[in-house]
Formats: C-alpha cells, sequence, structure tokens
C-alpha cells in the first residue's frame, strides 16, 4: 500500500468522515481516509433513464438490491450508488426484517441523501427530563449551536427562519419558492387545524442530478474535496476495515486492520488516532471485532451496552391528490425538483395534535410535496388534481433488545457479518396510528383525497416488481426503511452507561472516536446527518486536547 505519512485515519468518507478530515486537515493534521467503495466519477453518479431503469429491474432479480430497494429513493436515484448486498451481506431474523441501505463509494451514503437538514430543539437532548425514559445526551443544543452555524454557511444551505421552537432557525443563502398547491396546503392545515407548516431545510438537489459538478450535498462536492485542497489528506479506496487492537500499556489503539476488496489481502496499518465514520452499523460493526470479547488484543466496554439500542425512525407515508390550482401548470414546466429544501415539514415534536389519547411517548414530524414528483402528464391519471406525498417519521426510544450483533456467518473475506435485531414496539405502533390520523386530517383539510400510488398514476411494466414496495403498504414498513439508523455505542457521562464520552472518544481507548450515528444516545425525530456533522466537528475540535 502506497501511502503517505499520516497522524490520524478516518474511516469512511460520507457526510461524517468529510467534515472529520476538513476539521482535521484545518488543525494541520495529517488524514488517511478509508473507504471500503470505489473512487466514481461524477458522471457515474447521476440518473440515466431508461439505462437506469433496467440497472434497478436488475438488482431486483438478482437480488443484488433486494433490500435496498424497498426504499423509493432507489427508484428515484442511479442504482449503482446502492451497495452489492450479495458481497457485503448482512443477517436478521426472518420475522424481524430490516432494511440496511449501504453506500460503498467515496461519499457513501452522502452521494444519495436526501438532503434535509433540520437542527434539533433543547428538548431534544434532554427528552428524559419531560417523560422520564431512558437516556439524556450528556450535552446541550448550545454545545452544537456553533458547530450548525459552521456547516450551514459551509455548505449552503436552504431554509426559512419560521421562529418554531421544535425546529430551530439555522442560517440560510434563501429559499427554494413552495409550490402554488404547497402553499395552499400549508395555509389550510394552519387556519383549520393550526398544525405548524414550515418550508423545508436543506440542499437544492443530490447526486443523481445530470450536472458537472458534484452538488454540496455529496462530501465530496463540499467537505471532502475542500480537506483534499489542503494537501493534508489522502484516500484509499476500496479498503474496508476489520478492526483494531490496542497497546495493552497504554490501553490506546495502535494497529488497525484493513482488506484491500480487489484482491483479498489483508494489511496492518499503525495508528494514533482512529475517527470511525462509516455509517453506524459498518461502524459498530468495527467496533464489535475490536472489542475484548471478540478480540482478545481488543478494547474492553465496561457499559455492556455495545451493539444495543439501535434506532431508527418510523413511518407512515400517504399519496394524495388535491384539486390543481391555475399555476400548477406553470409550476410543472419550471421542473420544480424534490430536495431536501424544495419540500415543506408539519413539526409537531412532542407538541402533538389532541386526536384521541396520546398513549405513546416522544413525537414526529411529517415531511411532505406537491408537484415535485416529475410525473409525466401521459402516466397521471386524472389530470385536473396535483400529486403529493405526506410521511410521518417519529423518534424511536432506545431498547436494549433492538440491537447489532456479529453473526456466526462471515463475508468472503473472512469477516463476520452484522446480525440485526429489531422490531417495533408497541410504544411505536400506537405513535403511527396516531400519525395515520394526522395525515388523513391533513389532507381532508386541504380538500385532497388520499389515494394508492396506482389510483393516481398508470405505472407500466415497472409494476411487477414494485407492486410489493412496502411503501406502498398501509403498514408501518420495517426498521431501516427511512435510512435513519442511530444507536448502539451511545454517548454518556460515565463507563458505566455508555460506550463514549462526551467528545465521542471510547472511555477505555481514548484514541478512538465514534462519530456518525452510533454515538447516539437517543434518536429525536428529525433527519440526523446535520447533527451528525456538527457532532462530528465538535469532537474533532476537541482532539488536541487529549
Amino acid at each position: 500500500m502506497d501511502i503517505n505519512p499520516y497522524d490520524a485515519i478516518v474511516v469512511g468518507s460520507g457526510a461524517t468522515g468529510g467534515i472529520a478530515a476538513l476539521t482535521l486537515a484545518e488543525q494541520g493534521i495529517k488524514v488517511l481516509v478509508i473507504e471500503a467503495g470505489a473512487k466514481i466519477k461524477r458522471i457515474e453518479a447521476s440518473n440515466y433513464e431508461p439505462i437506469s431503469t433496467i440497472k434497478r429491474l436488475s438488482g431486483v432479480i438478482t437480488k443484488k438490491h433486494c433490500n435496498q430497494s424497498q426504499h423509493p429513493g432507489y427508484w428515484k436515484n442511479n442504482p449503482d450508488l446502492y451497495s452489492n448486498e450479495l458481497k457485503h451481506p448482512y443477517a436478521f431474523p426472518e420475522k424481524k426484517p430490516f432494511l440496511w441501505t449501504q453506500g460503498k463509494q467515496i461519499g457513501g451514503r452522502s452521494l444519495t441523501w436526501g438532503g434535509i437538514t433540520l437542527r434539533f430543539s433543547s428538548e431534544d437532548f434532554h427528552p428524559a427530563k419531560k417523560d422520564g425514559f431512558g437516556p439524556n445526551w450528556p450535552i446541550s443544543y448550545d454545545d452544537l449551536s456553533p458547530h450548525y452555524d459552521f456547516i450551514e454557511n459551509f455548505c449552503g444551505i436552504y431554509g426559512r427562519k419560521d421562529d418554531i421552537k421544535e425546529v430551530p432557525n439555522g442560517n440560510y443563502i434563501g429559499e427554494i419558492p413552495l409550490t402554488d398547491n404547497e402553499n395552499i396546503f400549508g395555509s389550510k392545515v394552519k387556519s383549520k387545524l393550526n398544525y405548524p407548516f414550515i418550508q423545508s431545510r436543506g440542499f437544492d438537489r443530490n447526486a443523481s442530478v445530470k450536472e458537472k459538478q458534484w452538488p454540496n450535498s455529496s462530501s465530496i462536492g463540499s467537505t471532502l474535496k475542500k480537506a483534499l485542497d489542503t494537501g493534508n489528506v489522502q484516500i484509499i479506496s476500496n479498503h474496508l476495515v476489520e478492526n483494531f487492537e490496542i497497546n495493552k500499556l497504554t490501553e490506546l489503539a495502535s494497529k488497525l486492520t484493513v482488506v484491500n476488496l480487489e484482491n483479498g489481502r489483508k494489511e496492518t496499518l499503525n495508528c494514533d488516532l482512529i475517527l470511525l465514520c462509516a455509517s453506524t452499523i459498518s461502524t459498530l460493526r468495527i467496533l464489535l471485532c475490536s472489542e475484548k470479547k471478540s478480540n482478545p488484543l481488543g478494547f474492553k466496554d465496561n457499559s455492556g451496552k455495545l451493539g444495543q439500542y439501535l434506532m431508527d425512525h418510523i413511518s407512515v407515508c400517504r399519496f394524495f391528490s388535491v384539486p390543481k390550482t391555475k399555476n400548477s401548470k406553470k409550476i410543472l414546466n419550471n421542473s420544480l425538483d424534490l430536495s431536501g429544501a424544495g419540500s415543506f415539514f408539519i413539526p409537531f415534536g412532542t407538541n402533538l395534535p389532541k386526536i384521541d389519547n396520546i398513549n405513546f411517548h416522544r413525537g414526529y414530524g411529517i415531511w411532505g410535496a406537491i408537484d415535485r414528483l416529475g410525473i409525466p402528464k401521459f402516466l397521471q391519471k386524472d389530470l385536473n388534481t396535483a400529486i403529493g406525498f405526506l410521511i410521518a417519521h417519529g423518534e424511536v426510544l432506545p431498547r436494549k433488545k433492538n440491537s447489532v450483533s456479529l453473526s456466526k456467518k462471515t463475508d468472503k473475506w473472512g469477516i463476520p457479518i452484522p446480525h440485526i435485531e429489531f422490531e417495533w414496539s408497541e410504544n411505536e405502533l400506537n405513535m403511527a396510528k396516531h400519525m395515520t390520523k394526522t395525515i388523513k386530517k391533513s389532507v381532508d383539510a386541504a380538500n385532497g383525497e388520499i389515494r394508492n400510488i396506482d389510483e393516481l398514476i398508470n405505472i407500466p411494466i415497472g409494476s411487477i416488481f414494485t407492486k410489493n414496495l412496502i411503501a406502498l403498504s398501509d403498514s408501518p414498513p420495517p426498521p431501516g426503511y427511512y435510512i435513519h439508523e442511530v444507536g448502539g455505542a451511545p454517548m454518556g457521562v460515565s463507563e458505566e452507561d455508555s460506550v463514549v464520552d462526551k467528545f465521542n472518544r471510547l472511555w477505555r481507548c481514548k484514541n478512538v472516536l465514534v462519530l456518525d450515528g452510533a454515538c447516539w444516545p437517543t434518536s429525536s425525530w428529525h433527519s440526523p446527518t446535520l447533527t451528525m456533522m456538527a457532532l462530528t466537528r465538535r469532537a474533532c475540535l476537541n482532539i488536541k486536547k487529549i
């Protein structure tokens, strides 16, 4: 392996890996980024039809994308940006499915990220103060606020300052206008139901949009690009991290084992500092393979919580139609795309509407859009209506039995694959019922009608493969579907109750930092990526104090 001297190793090149590399590089720290996937060109990330559709159907037939094809984003993005499940398998109980989306390429899942950037509120960091369930974060909103500021300013976020405490204002470069039907929808749910309604916040496009430059929503178009420009960062691709080992005298990590995915050779790298940004489940696999129970030369987790308390967002999706306005045709001709900022939110948080009795803990928000699905006129069944969707996603409580462990099965390189055990509890299922009623009330208030997707559009031959999509079911999709998995190595105030400290460091191995979603003690209801990036920057700025 031909690499230059380095001070730190960053595992993963997605949203958190990019900000980690940038933050360290700007401090003069030499960084080696290790990515399990390949380097791809900008043109290779864009969506090209009908070639992409043919690839998607092939991915379903060959089972290469058996689980990932359940997510609607798979049918919108370039399918090459989704990992080969036959090459990178995982396990789960037959009656407890988990849908794990992987992005094995430089840029990781930031290339398929929807690009929503909502800040946590102060309440979200200390939820147990309100309901007494589970842990609180060992940090506050004020700890992350300057890092939210930096990332929003650096990346260029669109949004509007709506002054709603459930989603604190950020720094925005402008806003992407709502469609005429979205404005009407918002005014009706506010006036008739007194529901909060805001312009969504985030990016205007992702990597599947055909453009010459990488978008800011991708790490390669923003943080990782700037990190490489410093001259302090180098990347090796197609290398999968297996584990790390500690020096028994210092209890610090000293060696990292990687496998070259092109020839299967394993190599050992010396290391002074390791930052795990591989995505929640991949990071948990590395930690589990590096912990003393699995590796005699590994670190010790005194909390016993490693791999436990995995979380994701539970979701309910409904398509609907509303009467078309006189400006609908104009909006469609302007090709307003669905994006992180090109959409809206009904952001309840824990301030939920009183529909029947609220028999569950925590809160949720509803993401939606109208006139942004890009459906051609010849496919739309009723040209007098506009098509929209509402997706509610809610907080999942941390529960011990929802976990990631090491399977007895291994991948082709001899590394144990993750075994994921996760199911919705009664709490989440009760929340989903409440979500369903709230969505219906919202659509009714806008004089709309909830309808199945096949009632709205003529689905061609692809319906043979899409008819069983979980997204089109009336029941909540299984865990993993929303691609917001977090937890498994929670941060806390002591090594008896957490895996990492408030600066993301393993308690018993201080030079290993867990920077992606694995470190989360609770999940809240927001899209998590912005908060992951803010946590990463905060931890990396603290590194010189180790």
